[in-house]
């Protein structure tokens, strides 16, 4: 590998570096495809990379949404159970399944993510409930709203939210995706968790879940220290820049964001496994 492509890697990464803090998916969505199908690099290995360079993105971007106190960290806590079972598992998946396998599972999930965000969009948070026995209520400010105000929010319906986590949590073991692009939304449009609060959250949990898979790559020898140093060096200079501006930025707006550039990836990878030729891939 030249030290040219190791420079796209690194700035690809950079980029994917502030989309995933922006919107809570760790990064490893963007680069994933990327790597796979502009940089010709075999999927398994672009997984590797992007589980090991999502874990410093998560710590990178989680730092920036803790200073805040964005993150629902009890909430957090209690859904790493099922998620990191699920990332095992994944893990496991990935290392004995066919690529175009593996492309079909990434670009079916995040295609069903988009039809869910399409029908709900970005869900105004209800008032917090009267019972709250788990003590999940949280608040954090955003200076979006009317020059900045105090958002008050309670999770609900936490037994599907857990369940779908778990799943998340096997799409990020088997994809590198950190998983994200699952629980955001299922938090938001399922959880009513305020869609800036998921996605600190999210980006919080992304690190602890992808540890466990990231090992079970190394232990197969899928990690390409060519691959994987520029783009975790790239996740960590553009994580804390897409946390910033997260904190700037409309939670309609990120969910927009979000369904333009998945849509785009899922459609490209999608087309790579029915072996239908992408402009620009390799």
């Amino acid at each position: 590998m030249n030290l040219l492509t190791e420079l796209g890697i690194l700035l690809t990464a950079t980029g994917a570096g502030v989309l995933g803090s922006l919107v809570g998916l760790g990064g490893g969505v963007f680069v994933v495809p990327i790597l796979s199908v502009f940089f010709g690099i075999p999927l398994k290995t672009a997984i590797a990379a992007s589980g090991v360079s999502v874990v410093v993105n998560s710590a990178a971007g989680a730092s920036v949404y803790l200073r805040d106190g964005m993150p629902n960290i009890r909430l957090a806590l209690l859904m790493l159970v099922p998620t990191t079972v699920g990332s095992i598992i994944g893990g496991l998946l990935a290392v004995h399944s066919s690529p175009n396998a593996l492309r079909i599972v990434y670009s079916v999930s995040l295609f069903g993510m988009i039809i869910v965000m399409a029908r709900r969009g970005a869900r105004p948070s209800p008032p917090p409930a009267e019972r709250d026995p788990l003590g999940l209520t949280a608040s954090y400010y955003d200076r979006a709203i009317d020059g900045g105000t105090e958002v008050c929010y309670t999770p609900r319906r936490l037994a599907p939210g857990m369940s779908i986590s778990a799943g998340a949590g096997m799409i990020s073991g088997m994809l590198g995706i950190g998983g994200g692009a699952v629980q955001v939304p299922a938090m938001n449009a399922i959880m009513q968790v305020p869609v800036k609060a998921a996605t600190a959250t999210s980006t919080f949990m992304v690190g602890p879940t992808v540890v466990a898979s990231a090992l079970i790559y190394y232990l197969n020898d899928l990690i390409d220290p060519a691959v994987a140093i520029p783009a975790v060096l790239g996740m960590m200079l553009g994580a804390q820049s897409g946390a910033r501006l997260a904190r700037r930025t409309r939670g309609a707006l990120l969910v927009r964001i979000l369904m333009i550039i998945l849509f785009y990836l899922a459609s490209t990878v999608f087309l790579q496994a029915l072996g239908i030729n992408v402009p620009g891939a390799r």
